[in-house]
């Protein structure tokens, strides 16, 4: 018990460091625009309570539609279910999904474990945070039905059998969104995907393939490494998946020994993700189709993503 209590007392301590970050650093102050069920909300210290300004959403960029959506570089969170606002312990980010998908966010980390024979969105245990699966799709449907022009990812970390996954789909509605895609198949135009409402791209380390529509990642995706303490760190080396899978997932968070606000402002930071954005596809010969981080408010992370996306639709449009 003594040994369990200094150890959750050295949890507490890198917590309290990795959030340190000046009040007002970040974000700017605009109308909140949520959409769907929201739990009452705490204040999240060092950071605005308001949304990230309109116009650095993917859909605003110029050709979005005739792009296909292997051609955008798409914000994604890590651990996305994992957040402040909603009382979460030792979160990865500050606000809820849908407060994400408003300000931009397109792509959505979540890990699935199965409790009392349901499949629960949680982090490393129930009792730091947990939501039925089925409420965070339904979330994420009723975000897509008040937009027709998105598509979003998710990319999920399973311990859930595929058939449980399955059904939390279907009944949150989201499962008739679904796009289907064969590896070896290239991927379609957005417009395309709008026009056939399957704008919804599922991957899964687990259970890939049992049903149409649920990817194997892997099959799909590779990875940079995940695990790293410090910007110093930060690499391009391969992780999982194939070298020759199409599609790459830069990680680019940092944990220390969890995730933290005082962290991600140094990951976050202009002069870190710019250049590792501008250097990836030189070093890897892979576009960075989903760029993964924590706290994604902190620094000019949306704004930064939008404009590296500007020129690359630019190169895109000449290229054509």
């Amino acid at each position: 018990m003594i040994v369990l209590a200094s150890a959750w007392s050295v949890v507490e301590i890198g917590f309290a460091e990795s959030q340190v970050l000046g009040v007002g650093e970040a974000g700017t102050a605009v109308a909140d625009k949520h959409i769907g069920p929201k739990l009452p909300a705490k204040k999240v210290k060092g950071i605005s309570s308001q949304p990230v300004p309109d116009g650095f959403s993917p859909e605003t960029l110029p050709g979005y539609l005739q792009g296909k959506y292997s051609d955008i570089s798409w914000l994604v969170t890590h651990n996305a279910m994992s957040n402040r606002a909603e009382g979460w312990w030792f979160p990865n980010q500050s606000f809820g999904i849908t407060r994400q998908l408003n300000d931009g966010v397109r792509g959505l980390m979540l890990d699935v474990h199965m409790i009392d024979n349901q499949p629960f969105l949680l982090h490393g245990s129930s009792m730091l945070g947990r939501m039925p699966l089925e409420s965070g799709l339904a979330e994420i449907n009723a975000f897509m039905q008040q937009r027709s022009d998105v598509i979003i990812t998710l990319i999920l970390e399973c311990y859930a059998p595929a058939t449980k996954v399955q059904e939390a789909f279907k009944a949150s509605g989201l499962s008739e969104r679904l796009h289907q895609q064969e590896s070896v198949s290239p991927w379609p135009r957005i417009s395309e995907m709008i026009e056939r409402d399957k704008r919804l791209v599922l991957f899964t380390d687990s259970g890939g393939g049992e049903w149409r529509g649920y990817h194997d990642v892997w099959k799909f995706c590779q990875e940079t490494h995940y695990a790293v303490k410090q910007v110093a760190d930060f690499s391009f080396k391969r992780n999982r998946g194939e070298e020759s899978n199409s599609l790459l997932i830069l990680n680019h968070f940092l944990t220390r020994p969890i995730a933290g606000l005082g962290l991600a402002k140094k990951a976050n930071a202009t002069t870190v993700l710019k250049s590792r954005l501008e250097e990836c596809e030189k070093v890897t010969k892979r576009f960075p189709n989903f760029v993964a981080v924590d706290f994604y408010e902190c620094g000019d992370t949306p704004a930064l993503l939008f404009k590296f996306n500007r020129q690359q639709a630019g190169k895109q449009q000449s290229e054509r």
